[in-house]
């Protein structure tokens, strides 16, 4: 079987309905930038992963049991508005899943990423974690 190489690696973009619902109630300037900036993000992840991962970014340390690390990461979306999401490696298949949970304003960026992390990781939290 032939190995994909970093360039035909596929991305699926997958949305929860969290954060279509705050898509929907942002503004079309604000949806706009949403969009811009996952087709950078997107583009970047294809061309040049590590220009992508400086500018992703965890708005709260997670540690997980076990030195486990999180792909739980805020992107910026303009001024104001921050895309929580996931990026994960799915090497059988050869792709990468990226997860859009919200779409925050930045006032609200920590108490939605805290929440999320509880949501995804639950008991594997380590206590001494600042996202718990």
């Amino acid at each position: 079987m032939p190995t994909l190489t970093k360039a035909a690696r596929t991305i699926v973009e997958r949305t929860t309905a969290g954060f279509r619902r705050d898509r929907e109630e942002l503004s079309p300037a604000d949806q706009s930038r949403i969009q811009d900036s996952l087709k950078r993000a997107y583009a970047l992840l294809r061309e040049n992963r590590p220009k992508l991962f400086s500018e992703l970014y965890q708005p709260l340390p997670i540690h997980l049991k076990g030195g486990l690390s999180s792909s739980l990461y805020a992107l910026r979306a303009g001024v104001d508005i921050r895309i929580i999401l996931t990026v994960d490696e799915d090497p059988i298949f050869g792709q990468t899943v990226v997860t859009l949970f919200r779409a925050v304003r930045q006032g609200e960026e920590q108490r939605a990423y805290r929440s999320i992390a509880q949501l995804l990781y639950g008991g594997q939290l380590d206590r001494r974690n600042g996202a718990a």
